[in-house]
C-alpha cells in the first residue's frame, strides 16, 4: 500500500461549513485535485460535496467522497454518502472505560493506551475507482 506524502494531508475544522472550503484548500495545495478526500464526519463529507457541486466539481468521477460516523442523513444526499459506520454506543463505552481506568491509575501508563473501535465501510454512490486502478465489481452496502 502507498503511503500518502505529508503535504497531501490537510486538517479542517468539523463542520459543514469546514467542508466547503476543501476544494479551495486542496487545489493550492496539491496543485491538482485529489481523486478522493476522507473526512473525520458526515457534515464535512456533506459539505465537501456542497462545495464541490458548486465548483462543477462531479462526485464521484470527479472527486470521490468519503465520511465517517454514517449519519442517516447520509444515505439521502445526492449521491448517496460513502461512510464509515461505528456504534456510537460502543465509542461511548470505551470513553468511559478509559476515563474510569485513567482516573484509577496512579500514573500515566508511559506508552499511552490503544482502543480498538470496530467499524464497517457503508459503502454508496460518493466513490469510484480511482483512474487507472484494475476495474472490479462493484457492490452495495457493507464491505
Amino acid at each position: 500500500m502507498k503511503r500518502v506524502a505529508k503535504q497531501f494531508i490537510g486538517y479542517l475544522q468539523i463542520a459543514v461549513r469546514g467542508g466547503h472550503v476543501v476544494p479551495l484548500f486542496i487545489l493550492p495545495l496539491c496543485g491538482v485535485l485529489p481523486s478522493a478526500v476522507l473526512c473525520s464526519n458526515d457534515m464535512t463529507a456533506i459539505g465537501v460535496m456542497r462545495q464541490s457541486y458548486e465548483e462543477k466539481i462531479r462526485i464521484p468521477d470527479g472527486l470521490s467522497v468519503v465520511g465517517f460516523d454514517d449519519i442517516r442523513m447520509a444515505q439521502f444526499v445526492l449521491p448517496p454518502l460513502t461512510s464509515v459506520q461505528m456504534s456510537q454506543a460502543e465509542l461511548a463505552r470505551m470513553a468511559f472505560h478509559a476515563l474510569l481506568s485513567d482516573v484509577r491509575r496512579d500514573s500515566p501508563a508511559p506508552n499511552g493506551t490503544e482502543y480498538v473501535l470496530k467499524t464497517n465501510l457503508v459503502l454508496r454512490e460518493s466513490t469510484a475507482l480511482a483512474p487507472g486502478s484494475p476495474s472490479r465489481t462493484r457492490g452495495n452496502g457493507k464491505r
